[in-house]
């Protein structure tokens, strides 16, 4: 069903990190990036102020910022004398010289769409939180979820690719997922039949998987079907987890923790929440490129 092609340096990245959350830090690389350019209005960023960006949250990443940037292969950087050092020439580059840090002349002319990926993909991981190795597929199952509800469904297409053939008990799922994100990437054309398959796909998975609410998610895609077959254009989709816990204890308890909740987003008290303009994220994680 689905063919592993060849991909980008940015699509790589994406399946990088998501595989090895612990590589999270270059997803920051590219949110400092993207703050500064919006700041200065100028693709060409001081090399100095983009490391102390970095710097703020990764303690010890200023030693090992070239290895991370020739992982990465998304950025150039250049020197007064117009030479020029990407890939594994960055590690060429002399510290306390003056240099300048540009993405890849490819990724210039998407640079806004790369800023929102990269911000809705640390979202995704600062929220699943996971530090193992290797990822269960309780994992996967989760962030490919919330890559789908975050809208990255290009990357959720990659992702599911790997994640079927690792994980062949949750193939329905990551089938499901894969022929969802295609509906919305050709939403312009989307036939009947698509989304008659997509729903029998969720049929086989129950109405509980994993903790998710497939029970609403297969109503959501009838009531979508319903919308295309009068020639209205489909609307996004939302994959709801079920939090079991809240359903349990006294009325005064679900009172009180409907109460907490409530108090908890007038203050947005989010031990995670990250802010893209000004200070970037307010929470420190170490990466394999830290001590």
């Amino acid at each position: 069903m689905l063919d592993i092609k060849e991909r980008d340096p940015l699509n790589n990245l994406v399946l990088e990190v998501l595989d090895d959350p612990s590589k999270k830090e270059m997803v920051f690389y590219l949110m400092c990036y993207s703050q500064l350019v919006r700041r200065e209005g100028n693709p060409y960023v001081e090399l100095e102020k983009f490391l102390s960006c970095a710097y703020r949250n990764f303690r010890n990443a200023r030693n090992y910022w070239k290895d991370v940037l020739v992982e990465m292969n998304l950025f150039v950087i250049s020197d007064l004398y117009g030479n020029i050092y990407s890939g594994k020439d960055i590690y060429r580059v002399e510290e306390g010289g003056i240099y300048l840090i540009t993405i890849r002349s490819e990724y210039l002319g998407i640079f806004e769409s790369i800023s929102q990926k990269a911000l809705r993909l640390w979202n995704i991981l600062s929220r699943t939180m996971v530090y193992r190795k290797h990822l269960t597929a309780q994992d996967a199952v989760v962030i490919s979820t919330m890559m789908f509800n975050e809208g990255l469904y290009e990357e959720l297409k990659s992702y599911c690719e790997i994640c079927v053939e690792r994980y062949p008990r949750e193939r329905g799922y990551f089938q499901l997922l894969y022929r969802l994100a295609t509906l919305y990437l050709g939403q312009r054309s989307v036939s009947i039949k698509e989304i008659r398959d997509a729903l029998q796909e969720a049929q086989n998975l129950g109405d509980v998987y994993y903790g998710f609410n497939i029970f609403k998610l297969k109503k959501d895609l009838e009531n979508l079907l319903r919308r295309v077959e009068v020639g209205k254009s489909i609307s996004p989709l939302k994959i709801e987890f079920i939090n079991q816990r809240r359903k349990k204890g006294s009325w005064l308890r679900r009172m009180f923790s409907k109460f907490k909740d409530m108090i908890d987003k007038m203050f947005r008290r989010d031990k995670d929440k990250y802010f893209f303009e000004g200070a970037l994220c307010s929470k420190s994680f170490q990466t394999l490129y830290t001590s």
